[in-house]
This record gives C-alpha cells, structure tokens and sequence, in this order.
C-alpha cells in the first residue's frame, strides 16, 4: 500500500475534476502534440521523470485524456485508459477521475471493481504482481487502442523480488510492436538509469526558481523515430492541468504584414487605466492607478518586435479611449515606424490629433504627430512640457512614454534625474498615466526601479514571453499574443 504521505503528495497533483469533461486546451502545443503521436505510434514507451511536486500525475493524466476511441463506421469502440497507482487509492483516483477505464493499485493488483479498501495493505505481493501482468498481457492481446499509465514506477516495483520485477518489466516491454498499446512510465526520480535504456521516449520535468518565483519546464531528451525541432518547453499545472506555455519565438508568429484593426477596448474603471489586457490588469492588481507611473523591464532575450507590441497595445487601448500621448520610440525605431504602427491601431485621425511622438532627426518632414527636439535636455525639457500641456487641453487623460534607453542614448546615462522627477510629479498630480521602457543597466534605470509605482519584468525562456510583477509581486506568467481578430491580443497563462 502506498503510504499516506505519498497519498498526500500525489493529491497535490490530482484536482477535483473529470478527466473526460475537461474544456480543450486553449491552445496546441507542438511538443506535447508530438509526444502524443508518439504514443499513438504501436508499441512505445514513455518515461516521464522528475522530481516530486514537478508535475509527473498530471502530464500523464493529460495523456490518458487524449486518448481516443476507434471509430467503425457509425460506432466508435472506447479506447482502454489503465491507471496503475502506488500513489493515490483507486476509489479516491476514480472519484476525481472517472474518465480513467480502469484503476488498479500496484500493491493489491485490485481494482475499483474489486474489494480493495485503502485498509488493506498485506495483500500477497506476488499475486498483485500477477494480476497487473494478467492485465496487460490482456489488453495486449485485445489489439485495442489503449494507454497503461505505472505512476510510479519506484512504487510498482519497490518490494517485488527479482524474479516478479522481471515479469513485469517483460509485460510491459516485450511483443509492444504488434499491439496498439502504448505505456507510460512516471518515475519519482529525478533520473531512472534502470529504465533509460528499456523506453523509446524520455520526458524530464523539473521546477526552478526564478527571483522567488516557480518556473517549471519539460525537456524531451528522446522520442525514438520522431524529430524534435525543440526539446524544452515551459509549462503550468494550473487547474490541475498540464499546459505548455504558448511559444512566442524570436519575432511572433502573427502575420503582421496584413493590415490590422481598431483593437477592441478594454475600459478604464473609475480609479485605474486598463492596459488593454484584462490578464495584465489582473496581475497589477485592477490596473494602472490614475497618476501612477509603469516601469516595464525587457530582458535582452527580448525581441524588440515583441517589445513594441507589448507597448502599443496597452499604449492603444488608452488612446482609443479618447486618451493622448506623448511618445519617446523605443531606442532602434523610428518615429515613422512609431507612427504607422500606432495609426494600424488608432486610425490617423486619433494619431495626428492626440499622438505626439519626439524625433531626434531634424532633416525628416513636419508631421502634426512628430515633434523634433534639439538633442540637449536643457533645450527639450521645455518642448516637451509645450507639447504635454497642448495634449492636456485636448484630452482630459494623458500618457507619457519613454524609452528611457533611448533617452540614455541622447542625453547620456548621467541624464538629470531631477528634470524628469519634474515631470513625474506633474504626471501624479493631473492623474496620468507614465509608462517607461528599460533594457539596459543604466544609472537611471535603478533610480526608476526605486520610484515608480509598478514594476514588471519580461524575458524570454525556451521561445516562450515570461512575465511578471516585482511591484506588486506575482507569479510568472506565459504571455501569448493572438492576432485571430484581425488585431493583436494579449493574454497571460500563471504558472503554478
């Protein structure tokens, strides 16, 4: 029998919910697409390995969920879904999983059907052993698609003698090629050297700490006859389900070239600016407070394309609420590229009447948008508070964004400080909204860090967004853009 802290510790894994009745995953993930081919193909086995708490359950659990039937002609024939359990007891396991065919405890070899009770624990071990080989063999021979799921393997095995631990590895690894049968192995280490060898496929879970907070991730080291364009993908449990993060890559993978639309906004509450994205907005706590300011770090591993995007959405949503805004590119654009992204989302009416965007390039053309400055912070402070004032007499809320890189780049990274707390302070008190951009590790980047209100971080990790709030303090999030619309959307994905 397994003991009652293994039971507790597979309960973190296992929710309260039906394995069959399960909403469809809000995406597909290639790797885990890939993996199931992998099962579906005769005869292959699964090693999924790692340490406890990592996630091993509810991976495999995802894979017996997908698990479907073999349809003749109008009827479809059930595929056989086999958990074999040292860790949590057949009655409970059928409770919160009844999508599961068939649960047997590895210790009794008894299954829901049987009079298994979580009591009974000197059951001869041999005849445990025997059942469970009966039972794959069986199902062997039954040529019915089907996966047997052993979680764990260290349970199954760990007081079987030499002689019975050879039968059961000779059910499950011999004569797989002429059933379609697939198994799955859960191991309860960090690394199975006995089984490494016996498997066709190896996926490794691992959970690591990044600034305090959980990242988990799955490293596929083998699939045997299948090519992995990548190996490694970030994930979450969160519902009690197994979800890879959404993959951005290095430049998305939207097709920008068509011509977007007017976003759909998200409307500002009484008290705080929405950025655009209800997600973001939950994470910063219902917002961005009127008078507030944002700071939002993106890490080198950053794309700048997906830089900009994060940036225009929030700064479009408020614009197209009648918002204005005062713009410092982000330091490798242009103004025009500023401005054509932005008129895609904001029409050219909203652009030239409430965007002012800075040039540092006197020889470009006027545009009512475009506002050339000098190049020295002595003589640009002023225009700035020119333009800043003329938005305010346009709109009764407004947006200052810099790309403070931008402005370390121009002015020198010993740029004075006290002339842009100036302006921060005029920002608080007419209930604006400041956002600033950092990449680099610049004097006034610290000095941001300690004053703003908000502070988020971006980086990439295994060609997923990540990001997540130093102020207020939140978990990692995946964050996905999606572009089905007609125009970019941002959502997030809590990795717990």
């Amino acid at each position: 029998m397994a003991t009652s802290s293994e039971h507790n510790l597979a309960d973190t894994e296992l929710q309260n919910t039906e394995l069959d009745d399960i909403p469809t995953q809000p995406f597909e993930d290639e790797l885990l697409s890939l993996i199931w081919k992998f099962l579906e193909s005769p005869g292959n086995v699964l090693l999924i390995q790692g340490a406890p708490g990592t996630g091993k359950t509810t991976m495999a659990l995802e894979l017996l969920r997908r698990v479907k039937g073999t349809r003749i002609g109008p009827r479809e024939i059930s595929a056989n879904k086999v958990y074999v359990s040292s860790r949590v007891s057949p009655i409970k396991f059928r409770r919160q999983f009844p999508g599961v065919h068939e649960v047997i405890d590895s210790m009794s070899g008894k299954g829901l059907a049987g009079t298994w009770t979580e009591n009974e624990d000197n059951a001869r071990l041999s005849g445990a052993t025997a059942n469970i080989v009966h039972r794959i063999l069986a199902l062997k021979r039954a040529k019915q698609k089907g996966i047997v799921v052993i979680d764990s393997w260290e349970g199954a095995v760990r007081n079987l003698a030499e002689e019975e631990r050879r039968s059961l590895e000779s059910a499950i690894f011999s004569e797989l090629d002429d059933s379609k049968l697939g198994a799955v192995l859960v191991s309860e280490g960090e690394r199975a050297p006995g089984l490494r060898n016996l498997v066709d496929g190896i996926a490794t879970l691992s959970m690591s700490r990044l600034e305090g907070r959980v990242v988990r991730s799955m490293m596929v080291d083998k699939l045997r006859g299948f090519r992995l364009r990548r190996q490694g993908a970030l994930f979450t449990l969160d519902r009690g389900r197994f979800t890879p993060l959404p993959r951005v890559g290095f430049h998305l993978d939207g097709d920008l070239s068509e011509t977007p639309k007017v976003p759909a906004i998200v409307p500002h509450s009484v008290a705080a600016y929405s950025t655009g994205s209800e997600d973001l907005d939950k994470l910063l706590q219902g917002g961005v407070k009127k008078g507030s300011s944002v700071l939002i770090d993106l890490n080198s591993t950053v794309s700048p394309r997906v830089g900009i995007l994060l940036v225009d959405i929030i700064t479009a949503n408020f614009i197209n609420q009648g918002g204005s805004a005062f713009i410092v590119p982000y330091s490798i654009f242009s103004s025009q590229t500023v401005a054509d992204s932005m008129r895609s989302f904001v029409g050219n009416t909203a652009l030239n009447e409430r965007v002012r965007i800075a040039e540092y390039n006197q020889g470009l053309s006027d545009e009512k948008w475009r506002v050339k400055m000098k190049g020295k912070i002595e003589e640009d402070i002023p225009i700035l508070n020119k333009y800043w004032s003329q938005l305010g007499t346009i709109s009764t809320s407004r947006m200052m964004k810099f790309d403070f890189d931008k402005l370390a780049q121009v002015y020198g990274e010993d740029i004075g400080v006290p002339s842009l707390g100036e302006i921060g302070a005029g920002i608080r008190e007419s209930a604006a909204f400041m956002m600033a951009v950092v990449s680099r590790p610049t004097m006034m980047r610290e000095e941001l860090q300690r004053s703003v209100d908000y502070y988020l971080k971006t980086q990439t990790l295994d060609e997923s967004l990540l990001i997540y709030g130093v102020k207020p303090f939140s978990n990692v999030h995946g964050v996905e853009f999606s572009f089905e619309r007609g125009y970019p959307r941002l959502s997030l994905m809590e990795i717990v």
